[in-house]
This record gives structure tokens, sequence and C-alpha cells, in this order.
């Protein structure tokens, strides 16, 4: 009842709820098990600057995730060219390498076209919806190149705006909603006015530095407009998005690359915007905590990183189309067999295209001569049966020899030789394919840019992922790195299958058989500190620590409380485990009480009620304890759960009844011997210490482990949850996971030990 007048509390006096109301937005009322997904890409930051911008503290909320929510961060490989188009066509789409570069020219439409046309890549995006599945179907994109099929787009390179939901809207609205996100006005303001300054410091020192003017003014207008004010937007459309329940949200923060772009990746002009990134997720995160529609997880991810480069204009005194021109108009081929040219570049990456069709010899002699006289990197040519690649070194063959071209050392190099070979053999790519980095050579951009991506450079090419420790993500080999196909796999299976339904054979396939994994957790008839009743969420909770035998209490089987549901058969089928459940309550088909699952055969000795003080008046609750035989290692362990009453005259009873024949000093109770449950006692007190006369506190005996308090889930204050074992185990290693879903599943967070036999 609490929770109702909370939540309902909370959705009279949320802004998001309102202006869902003044914008006529639908909502999509879902369970309150059913996953949700925000996906965040902070474009352009490399996994080097990431480590760095951890360490200089301007990523506090991802270093707390890392740090207290147990997210795991991976190597992400962004394939080629490694841009954000390539990224989210393969991601969106499953399409590797679905453009040649960010510029090029169009064979369809024959002309040059750049991913900034708004009207091409709504066309262009039509084009490849076709050859895959869009992610995004049924949610929404923010500032993203293409949609990915979602069902609402804002600020999307192919769809700008919002679809008219502002001007549907009563005229009156705006005035209302100014107010209703006066704060964040009044933020937008202060932040643009601050940036501006900085901006207008740092566009004083380019140019005193030699920088060049129109690209240091262009700074200052995309700092506050991106970096400010393009952030504030999406994070209150995204948070409006949680609040109606979206099953999938994406977007995607660009102030960092634009930054990066003009004052390279680890200028602390471009760092410095991802504090407000930061701050910007933490908000987000905390309106997913709050949803009062669906589980929504968080996922973080980068596209690319970017290399420190310096401008061809800079390096050279002239474009770099000025000197393609020159090179091809002191042409060795008669006028009318001399080709017109078409140079298209952006980054360290562009196509070189002929109008007319030349010999095999003219191509190797313009490829040397765009590497000698020019000064390009590296030159890629595609005719022949292989594609050759030209550095000043000399000429090889691709990709027999892409380790000469890149370096035997880059981190990538298996994967580049795949995508540099797609990359060749695109449609669209031109008769020369033109980089601005190889092994040996300085990176460089050709327009004017201090940060630059797009080529096959190990900064460019390695970004991050940043997923929760049960994330169902898997690579299709031996790669300790992602790519963006195998991210997009991973989406899919959350969105369909929800990341609660895979199994932990599923997760984890290496499991080390030499363990045993404990779990001790009072589930509280699967109802969370949020009054939610999920057994999904009970489930994800376990299957993150894979444990392989699990003591549960407080299950619900029929209660009409709980749905009716069979709370211990769903929770075994979801961990694909074998179960045995013990009601210590019955009321006609109504039960409760306590499980034990395991992975490994079991069969029951024993289950059976505990004494009581109750009476007529007054009816205390029943306890049992149920007992066990698991097979492990060719040996029977005895596990025994309870959970033992509330009341300490009744509880000192029932610990007798434990300690006596009928339990633990039972003929067949010998050997190795494991007793978990909820005991409702804390250290130092009487059942307690009774207890561990005869076994062992598994917290305690576990060198240089502080026992951790296991109740009550928020802020636990007491241990009253237990592993008790005999001196058969060697406990390895214990933990009690506070991270934000054990915090909101139960009143109670589980206990986890990993133990071996002694003599092993």
């Amino acid at each position: 009842m609490f929770e109702e007048v909370k939540k309902t509390l909370k959705a009279i006096f949320s802004r998001s709820e309102w202006a869902i109301r003044l914008l006529r937005l639908t909502r999509l009322k879902q369970h309150a098990a059913e996953g949700g997904l925000v996906i965040i890409q902070i474009d352009g930051l490399s996994m080097t600057q990431f480590s760095r911008a951890l360490q200089k503290g301007n990523l506090l909320f991802l270093q707390h995730l890392i740090s207290r929510q147990r997210y795991v961060l991976r190597p992400f490989y962004s394939g080629l060219p490694s841009n954000t188009p390539g990224v989210q066509g393969e991601l969106f789409y499953g399409i590797k390498g679905c453009v040649p570069a960010f510029h090029f020219y169009d064979r369809q439409t024959g002309r040059p076209v750049k991913m900034l046309d708004t009207a091409f890549v709504a066309k262009f995006e039509d084009r490849i919806k076709g050859r895959g599945e869009g992610l995004l179907e049924g949610g929404s994109a923010y500032c993203d190149m293409f949609t990915g099929g979602a069902k609402e787009s804002h600020c999307c390179r192919s769809n700008i705006g919002w679809d008219g939901i502002l001007w549907a809207a009563n005229p009156l609205v705006l005035p209302f909603l100014l107010l209703l996100y006066s704060d964040v006005v009044v933020r937008i303001v202060f932040l643009v006015f601050v940036e501006i300054f900085i901006a207008s410091f740092e566009c004083a020192r380019g140019i005193l530095a030699g920088r060049m003017l129109l690209a240091e003014m262009q700074q200052i207008w995309q700092r506050s407009l991106v970096g400010v004010m393009l952030r504030e937007f999406i994070t209150a459309g995204v948070c409006m998005d949680i609040r109606r329940g979206l099953p999938v949200i994406h977007l995607n923060f660009l102030g960092y690359d634009e930054q990066a772009h003009g004052r390279g990746p680890s200028s602390a002009f471009a760092h410095w915007s991802l504090r407000g990134i930061d701050d910007a997720i933490r908000r987000i995160h905390h309106v997913m905590r709050e949803s009062p529609w669906r589980h929504y997880d968080l996922w973080i991810y980068s596209d690319h990183g970017q290399a420190k480069t310096k401008p061809y204009i800079i390096r050279y005194g002239c474009t770099l189309e000025e000197a393609v021109e020159e090179l091809f108009s002191q042409s060795r081929l008669p006028d009318a067999q001399k080709p017109s040219v078409t140079t298209t570049a952006m980054g360290p990456l562009g196509h070189i295209y002929l109008s007319k069709p030349v010999s095999s010899d003219d191509i190797h002699f313009y490829a040397r001569k765009l590497v000698s006289q020019v000064k390009i990197p590296l030159v890629l040519t595609r005719q022949g049966v292989k594609p050759l690649a030209w550095t000043s070194r000399g000429c090889f063959v691709f990709p027999d020899e892409t380790d000469k071209i890149f370096g035997s050392d880059h981190p990538f190099l298996k994967d580049i030789k795949e995508d540099l070979l797609r990359l060749c053999m695109h449609p669209d790519s031109g008769e020369f394919i033109i980089a601005g980095w190889c092994q040996g050579e300085d990176a460089m951009s050709f327009p004017v840019e201090y940060g630059a991506h797009a080529g096959a450079g190990p900064e460019e090419t390695n970004a991050f992922v940043l997923l929760p420790m049960d994330a169902p993500v898997k690579t299709l080999d031996d790669r300790n790195y992602l790519r963006p196909l195998d991210l997009r796999q991973a989406v899919r299976h959350f969105l369909h299958k929800g990341i609660w339904g895979a199994s932990p054979r599923a997760l984890y396939e290496d499991v080390d058989s030499r363990t045993l994994t404990l779990m001790s957790y009072n589930v509280h008839g699967c109802a969370g500190m949020d009054g939610r009743i999920s057994t999904e969420r009970i489930s994800r909770v376990i299957t993150r620590y894979n444990p392989d035998i699990i003591a549960l209490q407080e299950l619900d089987v029929g209660r009409s409380r709980s749905g009716r549901a069979d709370q211990a058969e769903m929770i075994a089928r979801k961990l694909e485990m074998k179960y045995h459940f013990h009601p210590v309550f019955r009321w006609k088909d109504e039960q409760y009480g306590n499980a034990i699952l395991s992975r490994y055969p079991m069969a029951l000795i024993k289950s059976g009620p505990l004494p009581g003080l109750g009476s007529k008046k007054r009816q205390y609750e029943p306890r049992g304890v149920l007992w066990m035989a698991v097979e492990f290692k060719g040996r029977k362990i005895q596990v025994l759960n309870t959970h033992l009453s509330v009341w300490p005259r009744e509880r000192g009873l029932q610990v007798e009844a434990l300690l006596s024949r009928e339990w633990l000093q039972h003929a067949d109770c010998k050997g190795p011997v494991i007793l978990c449950g909820d005991f409702n006692s804390l250290p130092r007190s009487v059942v307690y210490r009774k207890i561990c006369y005869r076994l062992y506190d598994s917290q305690m005996v576990l060198a240089g482990h502080r026992p951790r308090s296991t109740w009550s889930g928020y802020y636990p204050i007491g241990r009253i949850d237990y592993i008790f074992v005999t001196a058969d185990f060697q406990v390895n290693s214990i933990l009690v996971p506070r991270t934000d879903l054990e915090k909101v599943s139960s009143d109670h967070l589980p206990l986890i030990a990993q133990i071996d036999f002694a003599n092993s």
C-alpha cells in the first residue's frame, strides 16, 4: 500500500509525467517485470582517453558504475571506416562497412555526398533497411546518424526534429514546459555562458598558436550548442521516454568528439566536456531506477576513438584537393584520355575517383606519385586479383602483408584485414583509397582537424564498452574485444528474451568445477524494496553470480499476494537447475517456505518443521528445515536450509532442535555439512554461538575478510544470513554484492561463498 502511494505521489510531482501529458505522448505501459534498455554512445572517446578521464576524475559516475555497480569495461573495435555511420550501420542493421567513408562519391546519384546531408542520409538508410532488421524498433533514437528503425527519432541525421510533436501540442504548452523545466533552462543558460567564455579564451589561444581563424571561431558555437544545449535537450527527452516505458532508447552524446576534432583527443578542452556527459548519464540512470513500468538496463559504449593529427594544409601549405588536381594535371596521358578527378576526404580517410578507366600501369604510376609527390601516407588500389598498398616504404600485397602496413602489434590486425578488404571492394569506393596513417608515419587529417578518425589507426579503432557484469555478450571467436555486431547480438538477445531469461550455462561456459559456489538468499517473496514482485529480477540476481547450490528462503507458491505464482519452480526453470521446495506454511492452495536449487545431482534426505510457541490466541510464523544431499566431486555433501523465528524464545527452541539428533546430529548427517539460511540472529547472540560450537561461520574463517551485513537491502546494518560449514571445507572467497539490483530486489542481500574441500 505504501509503495503504491509513493508511486502515485512520484507521478504527481514528476515533471517528466507532466511533460508527457502536455505533449500528448503515448505510453507503453508494461508489467513491472519487463526489461528495457538505455544505450548511450559517447561519440569519439577511445579506450585510452576513457581511462585517462577516469584517472583525472572527469567521469565520476562511470567510475561508480565500475567500482560499485560491478560494470565490466571491455575493448571495442569500431570496424572500418571507424566513424559513426560505419559503426551504427553494423550495430543497427548488422551491415559491416555500409559506407566507404564519411565523404564519398555515390554512384547511384552520380555526385559526391557527405553523411551530413539529411536528405541523402535518409535515402541511404532506406537502402540498407531491407538488409537487416532495425535494432531500435519500437523505441527511440536521439542524435544518431541513423534511426535504427526507431518508432520515434529526434535530432538524428536521417530524421531531424520532433516529428511534429511540439507543433501538434497546444500552442500554450511551450510556456508551461519552460516553467516546468525552469531550473534546466537556468542551468543551460549558465552553462552556455561558461562554455562561451572558455571557448573564447581557447579561441584566442589557438589563433596566437597559429591555428586557422575560421576553425577556431566554429569551436565557440559548437561548444555551446552541441556541448550543452543538445546534451540537455536529449537528456530531458530520454527521461520522458523512460517514464513512458519505451523498450529501447539509444542516444549519442557528441560533445567530446566535436571538441576533440578542434583541439585533439587528449586536450583539456575536450576532456572538460566529459564532465557534463557524465552528469547527464547520472541523471538518466536515476530516472531509470524510478521507472514505474520497466526494469531498465544501462549500456554505454563509444563508437570509435580519435588519433592526434596534424591537418594536411598546415603540413604542406595547400589543400589535399589542390595537390591531387596538380598531380593529375601533369598526367603523362594525352589530353583526350586524361580523366577528370574527384577527391572526397574527411578525417584521415578518403577516395579519389577517375571519370575514365585507365590501365593498371597508370594506376600504379599514380599510386606511387600520390605517396611521393602528394605525400599521402597510404594509398590502396583495388585493381587486380588482390588490392595493393602503397607507402613510402614500397608496395605491399593486401591483405597478405597487412602487418607490414599497420604493424604486427596492431590490436585489431585480424579484423583490419577483413574490413579493409571489404572497404576496397565497396561499390562506392574510389580508384584510389587514401589514408592519413600507416606504420612509421605521423597521423594526418585531410581537412583541418587536430583529432580525427575513420582510418585503421590503433587509437581510431580502439573504443570501449561498459556493460553490466551479466550482459549476454559473446564474441564469435577467441577475440578478447567486441565489435558492433557482437553488441548488436547482445542487445537483440536482451530485448527478445530478457537478460534474466538466459541460463547460467549460456553465460558462463568456463565454470570452474573444482570449486563449489554457494548462495544463501532470503528473497522476501520476490517482493523488492520498491514494492514490485518479480521472480525475473531475483533470477537475474542469482544468474549474475552463477552459484552451484542456492538456499532460498521466503518463497511463495500459489499465494494470492504474489499472483498465484510458483516462485520456486519459476526461478529453477529460469536457472535451468534442479530444485526441491519445502512448504512451512499451507492454507488451502497457498504455500510458503524454503527451497534448495542445485546444478549437481541431489536427493531429499528430510524436511520438516521446527518447534514454535504459537497458541490459539497468537499464531507465529511456522519455521522448518530442508535437508538435501548433493553429489559433488564424488562425495555427498549434506546441505540444510532454514529460516529461524524473529522471536528470541522461539528462536532458542528452534536452534536446540536444529542441533539435536533430529537434524545436525542425525546419524545420516555425516561428512561435509553446510547449513545455510536466515537465522534472524546477530553475531555474538546465543543462537549464533551455539551453532559455531558445531560449525564454522564462512565469513569468519576467510583470512583478511571483513564480514559484511546482509539486512536490510538499501542500508544493510545487520548480519543475520549465514553459510556455516564443517572443517571439511576451505573457504576461498566471500561476496555480499551491493549493486542497485541487489539492493532493490529483496530486503536481504545475497550471501555467496566459494568453497572447496580442505584436502583437495
